[in-house]
């Protein structure tokens, strides 16, 4: 964490991801989290860059890699597996 202004704005996102958990219902304790967002912007050229990253508790470190990655793997799955069904 770079500053103390970084860590409030890791907290609070924190409490929003926990605040919307428990309003789509999931239940127990909130273990792992990550945010996926991305950016559009133009360059002086007017050639579009997209920009994509993750948002990890406390600014990522918390959670190793491996755990990452197998998360967003199993949400990946999961959509593949709605937007199959959603063409038949």
């Amino acid at each position: 964490m770079t500053d103390d202004r970084e860590k409030a704005a890791y907290q609070r996102l924190e409490a929003a991801v926990e605040e919307v958990c428990r309003l789509e219902g999931y239940q127990g304790v909130l273990t792992e989290w990550v945010v996926i967002a991305a950016s559009q912007r133009f360059d002086e050229e007017g050639d579009g860059i997209t920009q994509v990253g993750t948002l990890l508790p406390s600014g990522g470190g918390a959670i190793p890699h491996h755990r990452v990655m197998g998360l967003l793997d199993f949400v990946q799955t999961r959509l593949r597996a709605v937007a199959a069904a959603d063409d038949n």
